[in-house]
């Protein structure tokens, strides 16, 4: 269902249960769209396919439960995934790991378009790939800069742990060929949804985020 097919402002029944029911329906409606509006992407897919899998279990948890009951045994607790606890508002004090990832020599490539296009194409799905298996958020990329987060938008408990294999992943990456400098540094940010109606994200707050940068242009220069 498209949510923004969906009739906000359609009449409401007159009988108070159908309307009752019509309210919460719409009002569900655009908490989605708002939600959607602040989210990455690739969160709410993790937890679209998280929930699915949850859903799953639950189901298969049932049923072996009922076929238990009904051959006369008695069944265990099984234990059923849940979704990744998202921020979706407040802006709130966190302990946060954030990584800037640049290829070193970039610039050398030259000014071929196909050729940046592929480079950047096959840096940036490697990129997404180790980010996902690790738990970080993409945030946002500009050039060859790539950035990513841990235990923002998505807990992540053993953040910092994270953060590490993830940019250890990625420099050891032999498909990608490619000669990395990443920067990660941890610790306390003001994070949450800002912005305006017309552009909005999840952000971070602090000299956690520039002193991401320094972090990598250190280890740049150490090359």
């Amino acid at each position: 269902m498209r949510l923004e097919a969906v009739n906000t402002r359609r009449p409401l029944s007159s009988l108070r249960e159908v309307r009752l029911m019509q309210v919460s329906f719409l009002q569900m409606i655009r908490n989605l769209v708002e939600y959607r509006n602040y989210m990455p992407a690739s969160v709410l897919q993790d937890d679209i396919e998280d929930e699915t899998s949850a859903q799953e279990q639950q189901e298969a948890s049932s049923t072996d439960a009922s076929n238990t009951r009904t051959s006369g045994g008695s069944s265990g607790g099984t234990k059923v995934a849940k979704a990744p606890y998202l921020h979706t508002s407040d802006i709130r004090t966190k302990r946060v790991t954030l990584m800037a990832c640049n290829i070193v020599g970039f610039l050398k490539v030259g000014t071929d378009a196909q050729k940046i296009q592929s480079l950047l194409s096959k840096y940036l799905t490697a990129g997404l790939h180790h980010l996902k298996t690790s738990k970080g958020i993409p945030d946002s990329f500009s050039g060859d800069r790539l950035y990513a987060s841990w235990n923002g938008v998505r807990t992540c408990s053993s953040h910092r742990v994270a953060a590490y294999q993830c940019a250890k992943e990625m420099c050891n990456d032999k498909t990608l060929g490619l000669h990395l400098s990443i920067g990660l540094v941890s610790g306390d940010v003001k994070c949450g949804n800002m912005g305006c109606e017309g552009m909005k994200k999840y952000s971070y707050i602090g000299s956690l985020s520039s002193w991401v940068h320094v972090v990598e242009r250190i280890g740049r220069s150490m090359e």
